[in-house]
């Protein structure tokens, strides 16, 4: 039987300013899924994943995680739900002077807590356990180097095995290789995919690339102007969907 592990219903987000980002969106995820969210830029798709794990306030809607409303907690409920909520960004929003080994054992703030973080003080099976990671996303031997240090590509990887420290149900990716080039992209992309089909982590994964999409997701949802017009098969997005999410002018660009 399948089980959900997030319900979002009618969901909106309206900002300060007015700016209307999420209008009534609704879907549900499965444990185990890999959901994409598509869109143009301004769509909707980062506010989407920042409701999700609460780093932006929904205005109205609920948002449910493995059954618990989760729309309106604080404090440490909320500490507590994104230990289990990994997210990974563009930037990859690494400590540039700090070794990989060291980035990833950060994923442990939760548990660890700061003073022992900024003192580098980790047990010795959280060591164990970054080192474990580190040789998932393809970087071992890298360990001592320090992040700025490596490739954009390699970068993210250590922003996939930091997030994964959390012992997280679901990964919230967002754009994460917007910033990269084809080939690396490919790279990061099945790594996420590995995270999702050996570890049975949950992931939502913004792209922009339809030539990933349909590589990479099990599921996809679009969201134009902060609506869902969207959801099914990637396989299933023939020119006038295409046109229809991204505009009639719009001309698809693939990664090879």
């Amino acid at each position: 039987m399948t089980q959900k592990i997030l319900e979002v219903e009618k969901l909106n987000k309206v900002y300060p300013n007015g700016t209307h980002a999420l209008r009534g969106v609704s879907f549900d995820v499965n444990r185990g899924e890999f959901l994409v969210v598509i869109g143009l830029s301004g769509s909707g798709k980062s506010t989407l994943l920042r409701c999700i794990n609460r780093l932006h306030e929904p205005t109205t809607g609920k948002i449910l995680f493995e059954g618990n409303d989760i729309t309106n907690i604080k404090g440490k409920p909320l500490r507590s739900l994104r230990s289990r909520i990994g997210m990974i960004f563009q930037h990859f929003n690494l400590i540039p002077r700090k070794t990989v080994l060291t980035n990833v054992l950060t994923g442990t703030l939760a548990r660890t807590g700061i003073v022992k973080s900024i003192f580098g003080i980790f047990p010795d099976e959280e060591r164990k356990k970054a080192m474990d990671l580190i040789a998932l996303v393809g970087l071992t031997g890298k360990e001592n180097r320090r992040a700025d240090n490596l490739s954009g590509g390699q970068q993210q990887r250590v922003a996939i095995a930091r997030a994964l420290m959390q012992n997280p149900s679901i990964l919230l990716a967002d754009e994460p290789v917007a910033s990269l080039d084809p080939a690396t992209s490919h790279s990061v992309m099945q790594y996420l995919k590995k995270v999702n089909e050996e570890l049975g982590v949950t992931i939502i994964c913004n792209l922009h690339f339809l030539s990933l999409v349909r590589q990479y997701a099990t599921r996809v949802i679009a969201l134009k102007d902060g609506i869902l017009i969207y959801e099914g098969n990637p396989s299933e997005i023939d020119e006038n969907w295409f046109q229809t999410i991204y505009g009639e002018d719009a001309v698809e660009v693939t990664i090879d």
